[in-house]
């Protein structure tokens, strides 16, 4: 049963550190991601070591029988005092928080020193991936060491349920109180683990085996260690999919001002800003998309006051009472009658003709109200709506750096 459930937990927890490890290095100072993406890693670790090809492995590279158990076994520990170290910073000051987490480390510390001491003093003498606690269940100093564990294990477990769930109760967040009961779920049922473990020990005292309950132990501490990892999990998914959502949405708006950008650009590929005098090191942050958005956005707005002063009042009526017989109006007029505007100005520009001085007028849309740069950029894609997908004249073709 063990060597069916720990690599499907494993994978659990592999795809978890790998989700968390990319925001690792943005919140460096976030002691909670960081404690919760040594949740996954430690989480990982412990399933690993205890496969029986990798048992095996360890037990001839590293020279001693059966040394998987207390690597897997202090992964577990060391996991249960980060788990307290996320739940300690999410729901108290930091300096209180700093406090706690000592604590909880040093403990968890000190019952992994306390296993490798009594670990050392067993005398194992063969290797036994599948039965090891059967094995040694009449060993005094094992039944000491499990005793150790067991009560450090149940401890954590009982103190991660109980704090999840008031935690959750708390918590104005919908994906961190789904998250947190589904943590204390997990944390729930990995006790069924715990009392078989426990049974091992009193078995052992009285000179009887619980074997029958082995499958039962493994399912109840993978099946809940799965749920605890797949509950921490969920408010990191939800925040994730918010940022694909919003770059997504920044994509689809940098496409969306494309035809703008390719009709001032066909005629004045000036407006483009220079990225190649960018210092090298800094030329990746200008390819982030919402870098390139406000880049496109600012060229756009240079090609508007290039061809500014071609703008003639005739077009703008005429454009005005052809848009108003369509019954557009508010915003989608002068977008509409702005799109006119500016394939005039491009042409009268290209032609070399300007207005005269008392021909001249403003863009429709310059009157517009906008708040910030998300509603300057809106106000730009309304006007690109109405223009060509393909402008008439474009002899400069786009760079990719634009």
């Amino acid at each position: 049963m063990k060597d069916l459930l720990h690599p499907i937990s494993l994978v659990v927890a592999a795809l978890g550190f790998l989700c968390l490890l990319r925001d690792v290095p943005t919140r460096r100072r976030d002691p909670a991601s960081t404690a919760l993406a040594a949740v996954f890693l430690l989480s990982g670790l412990s399933f690993l070591f205890s496969i029986t090809p990798m048992w095996n492995y360890l037990d001839r590279v590293l020279g001693t029988v059966n040394i998987s158990v207390p690597l897997a076994q202090g992964c577990v520990v060391a996991l249960l005092a980060c788990q307290q170290v996320v739940l300690t910073y999410w729901a108290s000051p930091p300096e209180v928080a700093r406090r706690r987490s000592r604590r909880w480390l040093g403990a968890g510390f000190t019952v992994i020193a306390g296993l490798l001491v009594l670990f050392a003093l067993l005398t194992p003498s063969a290797s036994h991936p599948i039965d090891f606690t059967l094995y040694y269940a009449h060993d005094d100093w094992y039944a000491a060491y499990l005793t150790l564990y067991v009560t450090a294990y149940t401890i954590g477990e009982l103190f991660l349920a109980r704090a999840c769930w008031q935690l959750a109760r708390r918590s104005t967040r919908g994906s961190v109180r789904v998250g947190l009961r589904i943590v204390a779920l997990g944390a729930t049922v990995t006790l069924g683990y715990s009392a078989v473990r426990i049974g091992n020990v009193i078995a052992g005292a009285f000179n009887t085996s619980l074997a029958k309950w082995e499958s039962f132990a493994w399912t109840c501490g993978d099946v809940g260690a799965m749920l605890t990892l797949i509950g921490w999990l969920v408010p990191t998914i939800r925040d994730q999919a918010q940022t694909v959502q919003y770059r997504i949405e920044q994509y689809r708006r940098y496409n969306g001002l494309r035809p703008l950008w390719l009709a001032f650009y066909s005629e004045a590929p000036e407006i483009e800003l220079p990225i190649d005098r960018v210092d090298p090191a800094q030329r990746r942050h200008f390819r982030r998309i919402s870098i390139r958005l406000y880049r496109r956005a600012v060229e756009i707005r240079d090609g508007r006051f290039v061809i500014r002063q071609y703008l003639d009042a005739s077009v703008r009526e005429t454009s005005e009472a052809r848009h108003r017989v369509r019954g557009l109006h508010g915003q989608e007029l002068s977008a509409a009658v702005t799109a006119d505007q500016i394939l005039a100005g491009i042409a009268a520009r290209a032609a070399g003709t300007r207005p005269a001085t008392d021909q001249l007028t403003e863009f429709a849309d310059s009157e517009r109200q906008t708040a910030g740069p998300p509603d300057d950029i809106d106000a730009l894609l309304d006007v690109a709506r109405h223009l060509p997908r393909q402008p008439a004249r474009g002899p400069h073709p786009e760079r990719v750096s634009a």
